[in-house]
């Protein structure tokens, strides 16, 4: 296994030396003075580790640019100057400027916000006088870049993540079930799930019609609401806002599936391992990502009770979306977005990386990449002998992670939300239990939510009135 993989780097590298020195001869401008003319220079950059970096993009920039040098910054020393308290950004930034780094690798929040206070270098210009191929990216990467940029780009995303609805072909078939369908909305989806009746009493040998892997209802819960593009609280966090039908419908479908035990109900003090989901084939349907795949590949060859189980024909369609917005979704996200902040003293090294990093190249080998998924998706090849338009066909939404910022936004506390998700779990338990039907727990869970709520608010004017 671990020869194949290096000898297929091997071919990858060759394959790539010969691409890109046949190109690296170019005469487009730049607003950025040249690198001198032995191509030498030095990129401090911001990354999870050196390893990781130089095998995944590190190792194939040297065969353009064999004398520019890198200094990697391991995230894990920017997560040491943070510290427990203070602001995030505040300290990230002058963690920027402390280090004099020259290419930042950002999540999408990060970039948004560091594109917003100006601290990043806007690359726009540099992209048209050079010419820099941006049309092939998957359709919504570079809008959503702009609109995150203040209708400026200011980096270039070489990833995205992506999520997708896998479902068992042949439970699908034996239960004479309609099999899901690319953008289906998350009521269709609890619907499907409902027609698959729960014959055993017993968990191990139970069909679900759906599996919530390692999440717990209120996590879930989440997950659906976030899908629909529902929010739990206000744009001021001071009002619990789950009092509509669309909320009602998913709370209430879900619990269902709860009670009748057609989902799998994961309790605090699981033991949740890899491979009893989904993977095991016992499962009408689940969401996961790419390395979903991987799961159920290995499922039967590696089973938790040294049986050997029988693979199956299984499927994905796009995870389920919005009606209102029904071609984006905020399940797909922009990963690995390289930036170079303003201060940085070697912009044309820095710029060289950061176009190459998702340029047509890298796509290349990333789009061969079973567990990753590129930007410029015209690369992206079969993963697992199956088209990887689950994972493509929808825009990432401008919307992703919109109850979090808002909680963020308002300084709403951990506290607040650790009893959101405990309310939550309570209240599907109560369902679960018999104790109360999935209406009932609904009706008496806003008011409850709505209490916590004031609590907090109470504790964040309090904190003000004393600043």
């Amino acid at each position: 296994m671990f020869l194949y993989a290096r000898h297929w780097k091997i071919v990858v590298v060759f394959c790539l030396a010969i691409t890109l020195l046949a190109g690296c001869t170019g005469e487009d401008k730049s607003e950025l003075p040249p690198l001198p003319k032995d191509g030498s220079g030095t990129i401090r950059i911001l990354f999870g580790n050196e390893e990781q970096f130089m095998s995944e993009y590190g190792n194939a920039f040297h065969v353009k640019y064999p004398e520019i040098e890198f200094e990697i910054l391991p995230t894990r020393e920017l997560f040491k100057s943070l510290g427990k308290d203070g602001d995030y950004y505040q300290n990230f930034i002058e963690f920027i400027k402390n280090k004099q780094l020259d290419v930042v690798m950002l999540a999408q929040s990060d970039y948004e916000h560091l594109a917003s206070v100006g601290i990043l270098y806007p690359i726009e210009s540099l992209i048209k006088d050079e010419k820099y191929p941006i049309d092939d990216f998957h359709p919504g990467v570079i809008d959503l870049l702009r609109e995150k940029g203040g209708n400026t780009l200011y980096g270039v995303a070489a990833q995205f993540q992506s999520s997708a609805l896998f479902y068992n072909a042949e439970l699908f078939k034996e239960y004479g079930v309609d099999p899901p369908r690319h953008k289906m909305s998350v009521q269709e989806m609890l619907e499907l799930a409902e027609q698959f009746p729960s014959k055993s009493n017993s968990d191990k040998d139970r069909t679900y019609g759906f599996h919530s892997e390692y999440m717990s209802p209120s996590q879930m819960l989440l997950l659906l609401a976030e899908m629909s593009n529902l929010q739990i609280v206000d744009p001021t966090a001071d009002k619990i806002v789950m009092d509509s039908e669309a909320w009602k419908s998913i709370f209430v479908s879900y619990a269902e599936l709860v009670k009748e035990k057609k989902t799998n109900l994961i309790k605090s003090n699981d033991d949740m391992r890899p491979g009893q989901g989904f993977a095991q084939g016992n499962v009408a349907m689940t969401i996961g990502n790419s390395y979903m795949i991987a799961q159920i590949e290995n499922a039967h060859r590696y089973s938790q009770d040294g049986e050997k189980k029988k693979g199956f024909e299984w499927g994905m369609v796009t995870v389920p979306v919005d009606p209102a917005n029904p071609d984006e979704s905020p399940m797909v996200q922009l990963g690995s977005i390289f930036a170079i902040p303003k201060d940085s003293l070697n912009k044309n090294a820095a710029w060289e990386f950061v176009k190459f990093s998702a340029g047509p190249e890298m796509a290349r080998i990333n789009g061969r990449a079973s567990s990753k998924l590129t930007t410029r998706t015209k690369y992206q090849q079969e993963i697992a002998g199956k088209s990887p338009e689950a994972f493509t066909l929808l825009k990432p939404g401008s919307n992703a992670r919109a109850l979090y910022k808002t909680l963020s936004k308002n300084k709403v506390s951990d506290e607040f939300f650790s009893a959101f998700h405990n309310k939550l779990d309570e209240s599907i338990m109560a369902v679960a239990d018999g104790k109360k039907s999935p209406e009932q727990a609904y009706e008496q869970l806003l008011p409850e939510l709505q209490k916590q709520l004031d609590i907090d608010k109470n504790k964040r004017e309090d904190k003000k009135a004393e600043k």
